[in-house]
């Protein structure tokens, strides 16, 4: 799912650093047409519109873009239909906008510029969520467009901006660009002499991109790296080829991480001390935290990672509710964590049944959510709770958010946590190996993890990154934390027991 919704966000803002074209008499200033390309597979098509429309201080502009892409996770097809709406001003700033994402995810969120705050509503499956937010001066497609005409195109003109982002509404993003020059470029049957700028945008730790495009500000090619070492690639073509058939690649295989060895039992295993290094050779933790299951140690290259099985501390426990304040706003429904559906209180009260201890009760959800969801696939992008509890199918998200929903309801401060964990074996690339993983994390007197979907927190769960899921700012976070690894990582299994 993240790196689904990453392409219509990255796309939308590569894209946009282009020269402003001419006004048409209709107010359409631009459409397009692109056949989209990951790791050299089509995987769908993405359509653009730029257009002026008169507003009540003067021009507004409207970036649309439509994207419909296809990825596979472990050759399960999956398919998004993502829609981006941004309207500006013509100083580039951000008046309103809307993100909608169909498919096996369905969220819905849009925004409107009042003064300085940006009221956002969002939605995912369920009742819609209000709030306010600080408003950024961050610039939209159309402004980033000017500012590229008013820097020019003189190879070697390098410039930076802030950007806005739909996906992290609340978060200007740095763009940083540079003007290489003049290229030969093949686009399918044609070939063009075009510019080039390269930019990089600061998030998911760094994502770089590359477009060319004609005197008149058309693009005709532009890729972006994306994590775990997979590149999208957007061709410029006729509406009929672009929506042509589509072969898909598996992200699930290329996001696979492989040890210098095999680690046997894995949900056995209560210690494991790995040695994590960059390809590069650079130092680097990725961010990585040290807590009670998990101690990380710089080392020249990379780090040393100990991690431990999960094991509760019965002193430390409470009796229900929480009644602290500290961790009070880690009980709150939001649109991910439905605490007050029906369906889901019905099944925290079925969970907990007469039990007043924290500890003994989260163990018990975590039993729980492993039989409720018989459905145990990749059929649902990102379900919320709601949708998990009704459907009883998901993957490892489906578990871990309606674990945290649920602890939540039963009167415990909850979290998810975005990592890798260690499988003997992922269909399709051969052997055992460290994927993409999601569990949660309750609050019991100590962060204590549980993983509803493996039946326990064994020693080879790698914490990433955590998140409340209270919007979609943490979201993208949560997804940018997971993200740095792929494609940046070599592990050394140095002890097991």
């Amino acid at each position: 799912m993240a790196s689904a919704r990453r392409v219509a966000s990255i796309m939308l803002a590569a894209m946009a650093v282009l020269w402003a074209p001419s006004v048409s008499a209709d107010g359409l200033l631009e459409e397009n047409w692109y056949a989209l390309y990951l790791m050299g597979q089509k995987a769908g098509h993405q359509h653009e519109t730029l257009a002026e429309e008169e507003g009540p201080d003067g021009p507004l502009y409207r970036t649309t873009v439509e994207i419909a892409f296809t990825v596979k996770r472990l050759d399960m097809p999956m398919t998004f239909a993502i829609e981006t709406g941004i309207l500006e001003d013509a100083t580039g700033q951000v008046r309103e906008f809307r993100q909608s994402i169909e498919g096996a995810l369905s969220f819905v969120q849009e925004g409107r510029r009042e003064g300085d705050e940006m009221l956002v509503s969002r939605r995912a499956g369920g009742v819609p969520t209000v709030s306010r937010i600080a408003a950024h001066d961050g610039l939209g497609p159309w402004g980033l467009r000017c500012l590229q005409e008013r820097m020019g195109l003189e190879p070697g003109t390098t410039y930076t901006a802030e950007a806005f982002v739909p996906d992290a509404p609340g978060l200007p993003v740095p763009v940083h660009v540079t003007i290489r020059g003049q290229e030969d470029v093949q686009v399918f049957e044609v070939r063009k002499h075009l510019h080039r700028a390269d930019t990089r945008m600061d998030l998911m730790g760094g994502l770089t991109s590359s477009t060319w495009f004609d005197g008149e500000g058309t693009v005709w090619l532009a890729t972006v790296a994306m994590p775990g070492n997979m590149t999208l690639e957007s061709r410029r073509t006729t509406r009929v080829l672009a929506l042509g058939e589509n072969d898909p690649a598996d992200i699930l295989a290329a996001s696979f991480v492989r040890p210098d060895r095999p680690i046997p039992n894995p949900r056995r295993v209560k210690r494991l001390r790995l040695r994590l290094t960059s390809p590069t050779g650079e130092a680097a933790t990725w961010g990585l935290e040290s807590g009670p299951f998990q101690q990380v140690e710089a080392r020249e290259g990379g780090c040393e990672v100990t991690l431990r099985q999960a094991t509760g501390s019965p002193e430390r426990s409470y009796a229900l509710p929480y009644a602290g304040a500290e961790y009070a706003d880690l009980l709150q429904a939001n649109v991910w964590m439905e605490t007050r559906d029906r369906l889901v209180l019905r099944m925290a009260r079925k969970a907990v049944g007469a039990e007043t201890d924290a500890l003994a009760a989260v163990r018990r959800i975590e039993a729980y959510v492993r039989e409720a969801i018989t459905g145990k696939n990749l059929s649902l992008g990102f379900a919320t709770a709601a949708e998990a509890a009704e459907q009883k199918a998901g993957d490892c998200t489906e578990h871990a958010v309606l674990a945290a929903a649920m602890a939540r309801a039963a009167g415990m401060p909850s979290r998810v946590v975005g990592g890798l964990v260690y499988v003997d074996e992922l269909p399709g690339t051969g052997g055992g190996g460290f994927g993409y993983h999601m569990w949660t994390e309750v609050f019991v007197g100590e962060w204590f993890p549980i993983d509803a979907a493996l039946g326990g927190h064994d020693a080879t769960h790698l914490v990433l990154a955590r998140s409340a899921l209270n919007g979609t700012d943490e979201l993208f976070m949560l997804s940018a934390a997971i993200s740095r690894v792929f494609g940046g990582l070599a592990v050394e299994v140095l002890e097991v027991e």
